[in-house]
Order: C-alpha cells, then structure tokens, then sequence
C-alpha cells in the first residue's frame, strides 16, 4: 500500500483555491445566539496547515465606497493591499463556502489570514496558527476595527476575561489578522 504524501500548507491552499472547493474536515455549525454560525473542525490539525480561502467577489477598493452596504453586509468586507493596489474581497453572498463564516477572536484566534497569489490574482486563506483539535471552532482576529459585538461584553464575559488575563505571563504576544485597519498581512506567493 503506498501511503499518500502530504502536501505543503501553500500548495493545499493552491488547489482548494483552483478547485474553488472547501478542505475536508471542516464543517458550519451553530456556535450559539450571539455568534450564530460558525465553524468547527470535525479532525486535527496542525500548526500551519491551510484551513479555508475567504471566497467572494474581488474589486479593487474603491467600489464598496460607491455601494451602500448594510451593518451585516459589510461585516463579510476585507480591505487588503496586494501588489501595492488596494483590494476589497466581499464576501457578503451566501455561497456555501465555509471561510466567510470564521468568526472573530481577537485574544486567542487559533488561525491567520494570508494572502496566497494564485493565477496572478490575490486570494485570501487561513491558516492555523497552532494545533487545532476536533470539535475547536475556527476563529481569526478581524483585526483592530471597532466591530460592534466586541462591545458588546456582558458582566459573565467581562469576568471571564478577567480570570483569563490574570492566568497569562506578562509577555504574551497577539496575532492579528489582516485588513485596512493598520494591521499587517502575510503574502505567499
């Protein structure tokens, strides 16, 4: 029996890209009220193995300014710069694909979005940013935005937190993911 190799994280992504398909082990699932839907994984997986492209339409940035987006429409908007253009990915369309329901964690995100050029065009994927075990919801740090639900902090969430940060060594370092907020952006290519 041959045993299959296993394919490097960049070229993983490549052929979900191509394939415009979503990497099995993976699965939507309803998180709870506040968050909604989400998504978890169904296997393990390792640090820096490709998880999801973040799939929608591509437009150069300047066209979501001249669209009126609603609050929950421009949620599924990522501003990004890719070969020193600026870009737009929205993703606000239900298209089955599971990327654009990640849900953001911006204290302890277990995934990084990069930018992966494929066919001479930018696309955006995840990757893990440490061993993600079965049944662990996929999250990514939306970034510094001011996003609505991160004020949204009730007294057993603030108390949780709190519990959380006196438990952590005084130089705990955090991951951002990236958008047009300032934070930065890894390129593959």
């Amino acid at each position: 029996m041959e045993r299959r190799r296993r394919l490097h994280p960049q070229q993983d992504a490549e052929k979900h890209i191509q394939l415009k398909t979503d990497k099995a082990g993976l699965t939507e699932h309803f998180i709870n009220p506040y968050k909604g839907r989400g998504v978890l994984a169904t296997k393990e997986f390792n640090q820096g193995d490709f998880m999801l492209e973040y799939r929608g339409k591509l437009f150069k940035q300047d066209h979501h300014t001249n669209y009126n987006y609603n609050d929950t429409e421009a949620v599924f908007l990522f501003d990004f710069k890719w070969n020193g253009k600026c870009w737009c990915l929205d993703a606000s369309v239900e298209d089955k694909s599971l990327g654009r329901l990640v849900n953001d964690d911006q204290k302890k995100p277990n995934c990084k979005m990069k930018i992966v050029g494929v066919g001479g065009m930018p696309h955006l994927c995840m990757f893990a940013l440490r061993h993600i075990a079965p049944e662990e919801e996929i999250t990514y740090n939306y970034g510094d935005a001011d996003w609505p639900w991160r004020k949204q902090v009730t007294n057993e969430q603030a108390t949780a937190e709190k519990v959380e940060t006196e438990r952590l060594p005084l130089d705990v370092t955090s991951h951002e993911a990236s958008n047009d907020d300032g934070a930065t952006i890894q390129v593959i290519e």
